[in-house]
């Protein structure tokens, strides 16, 4: 895979898809150990977007393909993306600047420090984890994003009452509302066929 350089990967200027300035005060401020300033909490994502909405989550967007696909494919949800590396958000910053669509915002963090500030129980339509590193050693255990405590958080998001593990299907683990009707999942070209599923 080519490495992420160039216009694309640098800062940021101003406001935008990226959350940074409003969380951390900049946006060179991201990552691992931030915390999200206490006087923009509790946050309000109906202001950031401007509108009430379904909202959903992806932890851990990489380049930003699915995040995007999916806010075209659920334009009537929106659409937020957290993730650890600041080439990452910052390259896909400027993409929804010059591309869109309108309904993503991401935030450059670790997801197990900011997701418990910016996200109630029930408070999300679905939440994706696409491909997670699963660390097999025995020695690298400890680094696993879902496990333990933050699982729990994970699994408190959707409405709790109606939240299920779901198939996992497009390469991904999601956890939904049930009796909600889903969309298709966006499915990447270049997917091999045993991934393109349908999620439901």
């Amino acid at each position: 895979m080519p490495r992420v350089r160039g216009p694309m990967a640098a800062r940021p200027e101003g406001d935008g898809p990226l959350l940074n300035g409003l969380l951390f005060g900049d946006h060179d401020r991201g990552g691992y150990d931030v915390a999200v300033r206490p006087e923009v909490l509790p946050w309000s994502w109906p202001a950031v977007f401007g509108r009430t909405a379904p909202l959903t989550l992806e932890i851990g967007f990489n380049r930003g393909k699915f995040l995007s696909e999916l806010a075209r494919a659920w334009p009537d949800h929106d659409h937020v993306g957290i993730e650890v590396s600041r080439r990452f958000a910052w390259r896909l910053h400027h993409i929804l600047l010059a591309r869109g669509p309108a309904n993503v915002r991401i935030v450059w963090a670790d997801a197990r420090a900011a997701t418990p500030a910016l996200f109630t129980p029930g408070s999300l339509q679905a939440v994706f984890i696409n491909f997670p590193d699963p660390w097999w050693k025995k020695r690298h255990h400890k680094r696993r994003l879902v496990q333990g405590p933050f699982a729990a958080q994970l699994a408190e998001l959707p409405r709790a009452w109606q939240a299920r593990l779901g198939q996992v299907g497009c390469g991904r683990h999601r956890w939904g509302n049930r009796q909600s009707p889903w969309p298709p999942c966006p499915r990447s070209a270049s997917a091999p066929t045993s991934a393109r599923t349908t999620c439901r």
